[in-house]
């Protein structure tokens, strides 16, 4: 009911941002608006407290051509935003339908066009409107599909998607909340009538909600047990991070190196969440590999004798005379070649793993960036020995995922992981070569090469 949930005020809600902190100076946050009331008001309140940071909110809607009224609601939030002085874009979702679950189809669309979209425009924040309602019908729907303890935590406060951090302010907050802030500022909103279809299973845990309260499972109930549980999951990452911290570390062609047999030693659930992790960050992949796949690896690491080398998860583990692994990015499924991006472009994210950006002035047409694959690293040797410099030492399975940069005529003019550059070549551009974050063992962004210079003392 409205009359029971106050609206949120621009000061209620600046307290719900601070702990998603730190932001960038004059923050630009993009904020996902379908028009409904929980969006709407998300979008007005992130207006109002990024205006008083000196900042912008760039409001994304997403139009998925589900039903014929799609493409006028999205004019018309891209009106309510012109009138609330905030920028709008209307992304369209092409491409064939799912016969089945389409729903969560449409939420996983939704979700990978706003992360592009953000990714495309080099903004780091990207605000989504779920609230206390929304996150007790996840935790019910995990529930009944047999999820474990991680799921049962339901949807975080922050989290990261490859380069951009999704954040949701008002997950502690009742629906009714948003609703009534529009109401206080006399704000229609639209009213999408897939919310109330019983073919889909959220619709229909929301019609059971009263029956269930009743009995005594609450939406604030299950929004607790989610929040102890997310407790419990952040506890377990600081645990495997703290696993991996002790037995992994990086070189600067983005490699790890592991004592494996340190990582191995604890409970195996531990041991494969780090495992997981480390692949993710190595291969550059947006989710670890989990279940079966990922036990099998565990099991096959433990075996006794000899060691052999694995693949899972884009990556190769090769194992050292000493004990120590290597685990590299796998030379299959490569990116293929793509544009340099200009000075002014927003950094372009290279194979899940690097965020390229160009230093000084915009390149030349016709400069690319390619892995460097086994054919390149032959090259490379011959151009180093005709300047007469010697090749540096490179483990064989690492040298065709480590990054390239192509000139107009096809060469390989410069490798940032292992110096800079490799031949001279007239209006070769400077990169400035980073980790992307969510890729690093701890979820963050890290600096890894340093703009033109070759590699720095950082540690990604």
């Amino acid at each position: 009911m409205l009359a029971d949930a106050p609206p949120l005020e621009v000061e209620t809600f600046a307290a719900l941002m601070a702990p998603l902190a730190p932001f960038g100076p004059a923050p630009h946050l993009a904020v996902g608006v379908s028009g409904g009331p929980d969006s709407l008001a998300l979008a007005l309140l992130a207006g109002a407290w990024a205006a008083a940071q000196g900042g912008r909110v760039t409001a994304l809607t997403v139009d998925h051509g589900l039903r014929p009224e799609s493409a006028g609601e999205a004019r018309q939030v891209a009106a309510w935003m012109a009138g609330a002085g905030l920028d709008h874009v209307t992304l369209r979702w092409v491409g064939p339908r799912p016969a089945h679950g389409l729903q969560a189809a449409a939420r996983m669309a939704r979700l990978a066009l706003m992360e592009a979209w953000c990714r495309a425009h080099g903004v780091l924040d990207l605000l989504l409107a779920h609230h206390a309602g929304d996150q007790a019908e996840t935790v019910l729907q995990r529930l009944g599909q047999g999820s474990g303890p991680d799921g049962l935590a339901g949807m975080a406060r922050v989290s990261w998607r490859r380069c951009v951090r999704v954040l949701r302010p008002v997950l502690d907050q009742p629906a009714g909340r948003t609703r009534a802030t529009l109401a206080a500022r006399g704000h229609p909103w639209i009213e999408d009538p897939s919310n109330a279809d019983t073919v889909f299973q959220r619709v229909r845990l929301r019609h059971l909600a009263p029956s269930l309260a009743e009995a005594g499972v609450s939406a604030p109930g299950l929004v607790l047990s989610a929040a102890r549980a997310a407790e419990a999951r952040e506890e377990r990452r600081r645990r495997r991070d703290a696993r991996l911290a002790a037995t992994v570390t990086f070189d600067g062609l983005g490699a790890a190196h592991v004592n494996m047999a340190r990582l191995l030693d604890g409970p195996p659930s531990e041991v494969r969440a780090a495992l997981g992790r480390l692949l993710a960050c190595v291969g550059g992949s947006e989710r670890p590999p989990r279940g079966q796949p990922l036990e099998r690896l565990r099991r096959r690491l433990s075996e006794a004798g000899p060691p052999r080398g694995l693949t899972l998860g884009r990556c190769r583990l090769l194992p050292g005379a000493d004990g120590t692994w290597r685990v590299c990015r796998e030379d299959r499924n490569l990116p293929d070649p793509m544009p340099l991006p200009g000075p002014e472009a927003p950094p372009l994210l290279w194979d899940g793993r690097l965020l390229v950006r160009v230093a000084g002035d915009g390149p030349d047409p016709g400069w690319a960036l390619a892995p460097l694959g086994a054919d390149g690293w032959l090259d490379v040797t011959r151009a180093l020995r005709e300047i007469g410099a010697e090749p540096p030492t490179v483990p064989v399975a690492v040298r065709p995922g480590l990054l390239a940069l192509i000139s107009p005529d096809g060469m390989v003019s410069a490798v940032p992981q292992i110096g800079y550059p490799v031949r001279p070549v007239r209006g070769l551009p400077r990169l400035d070569v980073e980790r992307a974050p969510g890729t690093s063992l701890t979820e963050g962004p890290c600096r890894l090469y340093g703009a033109g210079d070759g590699l720095s003392d950082e540690e990604p």
